[in-house]
């Protein structure tokens, strides 16, 4: 292993010698056009899928150092491999990216990952910001990987400016020669550290995602870098930081704090913060990559039929958030070209589903002829919009309508069971039918399995752990959970279930105290004397209600008090579960596992 350094000023000032004017015409040329005229390919690896309109070898050289990231970032980082491959769609310049991406600010970013119920996917101009020196297009995505890697399954909760920190320094990681070079500063961190716009330390230490401006994320983002890898690269200093993440990850605000974990204190750590900036010397390193263990990609490169990547590229458009007339003009642009099929229009349906307009995904679905209605795609349309047509209706669900949805994603997970919606709609149908929860949680779990990142799927799921008393599982899903929620109420809510059920007082910083939670709740429960039960009825969306009751003549009056309270409540609050026995004393009789104490 070698290890080099580098001047902060000097790629300053070599950043500075290119100047640069860009014009370019696009004589009127939409994104649909862009999109539709394009050739497609696809380049596929064990663990991606990469479809692209650019050059198929640019797209091969990308998917090989993704393939060999892989292996790097294990040597470093703590993660679970995912069941399915991650699909990337990597465009030839903004034009097509801001066909796909569904974001507001699409000449500002270059890459995004999303999480569907689809599964995960990552969009990337290969074109973005290609004036700076080195690849940025490359460099987001593997930034962006980094994180979808952490915040997987079994993942770490992270202070948010290491996170940023460690997804920065393996943007820049290269290969050459059996070799990786990991550490170099990326680019556009240059004039940040080089004009000292540094987050103030303590600032830096304390930030929650969501809780900067735009100008201080920025900032975050070349600050994290420089303290984490100053960390990074130090043996000792890297054994102190692990420590410091596993205390943060248990319990953030009891956890000791850095500066301690270093033996330092905050004053001297926040004087070498401030000396690293003034140095702007940073090292790398090089090393050898682990060959013999595997890392031999030969990435199958092919060419999409036109109408098989228009459909491919409508339906990530249906499902991922775009809008709907963008996707409208799309389609019709497609069957003007000689590119259309009833499949393609279905593509609307799920789309204004998405947008909560059931009304006219109703009527798409109704344009498609009737001997179309036994394919696939129009069954999992129908069933998709049936299913939200019927929970709609509340107290007056069609169960015979649902019980026949339930049979069409039966029929469709025999033929696609990689499919994580198809899990998780069955579910939905089979706890509106009143299954035992130990059968539509079993659903629950393989969505979960193939989309553990998308927030409505991981919400319910570790609401389910919670009242099933699995600490250790519940913990690994709400860590990364709580990282991804935009509410702060929502994270109170998984806080109120944390702490009650790892026993810890103090909650976390960044979430919204909640009165009422399910920690709360259950708290309350343990404290009540004489003869008492507890009822619980919760549903897909999170939604419960709970019946108490104390001090009664004998158990059973309990029992029955106790149902009675919390079917008044379900009733009340439409909530879709039924209200089960869950507590006979200090007892959980209704877990789903084998019986256990409060």
């Amino acid at each position: 292993m070698s290890a080099k350094t580098y001047s902060s000023s000097l790629l300053f000032k070599l950043f500075y010698t290119v100047l640069f004017f860009v014009a370019f015409f696009l004589g009127g040329c939409t994104s649909s056009q862009k999109l539709v005229n394009s050739d497609w390919y696809e380049v596929e690896t064990e663990h991606f899928r990469i479809v692209t309109n650019d050059d198929a070898t640019k797209a091969k050289e990308l998917a090989i150092d993704l393939e060999m990231l892989r292996p790097v970032a294990r040597e470093y980082l703590k993660f679970v491999p995912d069941q399915q491959k991650l699909t990337i769609y990597a465009l030839d310049d903004s034009l097509s990216f801001r066909g796909l991406f569904s974001g507001d600010d699409s000449r500002r970013v270059i890459g995004a990952f999303q999480n569907t119920f689809y599964g995960s996917f990552a969009i990337v101009n290969l074109e973005g910001n290609r004036f700076y020196p080195d690849n940025p297009a490359r460099q987001t995505l593997f930034h962006e990987y980094i994180h979808f890697l952490s915040y997987g399954r079994d993942s770490f909760n992270l202070p948010y400016w290491y996170s940023e920190g460690v997804a920065e320094i393996f943007s820049t990681v290269s290969f050459s020669d059996g070799e990786f070079r990991l550490g170099r500063m990326p680019a556009s961190r240059v004039v940040g550290l080089n004009a000292s716009n540094l987050l103030p330390l303590d600032k830096l230490l304390d930030a929650k995602k969501g809780s900067l401006s735009l100008k201080d994320r920025t900032e975050l983002y070349a600050s994290g870098w420089m303290l984490t890898h100053w960390l990074f690269f130090d043996v000792e200093r890297r054994k102190a930081l692990n420590k410091y993440l596993v205390e943060y990850d248990r319990d953030p605000d009891s956890a000791r704090s850095l500066w301690e974990e270093l033996g330092m204190t905050f004053e001297e750590l926040e004087s070498q913060y401030l000396h690293l900036a003034k140095l702007g010397s940073f090292g790398y390193v090089d090393r050898p990559l682990d060959l013999e263990n595997g890392i031999k990609v030969n990435p199958l490169v092919k060419s999409l039929q036109k109408d098989k990547a228009i459909l491919e590229i409508a339906r990530f458009m249906s499902f991922s958030g775009q809008d709907v007339i963008k996707l409208k003009d799309f389609i019709e642009y497609a069957k003007k070209e000689g590119n259309s099929s009833y499949e393609l229009i279905v593509t609307m349906a799920l789309a204004e589903l998405h947008a909560g307009n059931i009304l006219q995904a109703k009527e798409w679905l109704s344009s498609i002829p009737v001997d179309h209605h036994e394919q696939e795609w129009f069954l999992e349309a129908k069933a998709r919009v049936g299913l939200v047509e019927e929970l709609s209706k509340a107290e007056n669900i069609n169960l015979t309508v649902v019980a026949d949805i339930r049979d069409e994603y039966i029929k469709l997970i025999n033929s696609h069971d990689d499919v994580p919606v198809y899990w998780y709609e069955l579910a939905v149908a089979m706890q509106v039918l009143g299954y035992p929860r130990e059968s539509y949680f079993e659903m629950l779990e393989q969505a979960y399995l193939r989309a553990p990142r998308h927030t409505g799927i991981a919400w319910w799921y570790a609401h389910e752990l919670y009242i099933s008393r699995d600490r250790e599982y519940f913990s690994q899903v709400v860590g990364p959970l709580m990282v991804q929620l935009s509410s702060l109420e929502r994270e109170g809510r998984l806080d109120s279930m944390r702490r009650e059920i790892e026993n810890v007082s103090s909650p976390r910083l960044s979430a919204k105290p909640v009165k009422e939670g399910l920690g709360e709740n259950l708290i309350k429960y343990q404290d009540m004397p004489g003869e008492k039960a507890l009822a619980l009825a919760l549903d897909f969306r999170g939604a419960f209600v709970i019946g108490f009751s104390e001090e009664n003549i004998n158990q059973e009056a309990a029992n029955d008090a106790a149902l009675n309270l919390c079917e008044k409540s379900r009733q009340r609050y439409k909530v879709f579960g039924k209200c089960r026995l869950y507590a006979e004393g200090n007892r959980i009789v209704d877990s789903g596992v084998a019986e256990r104490k409060l």
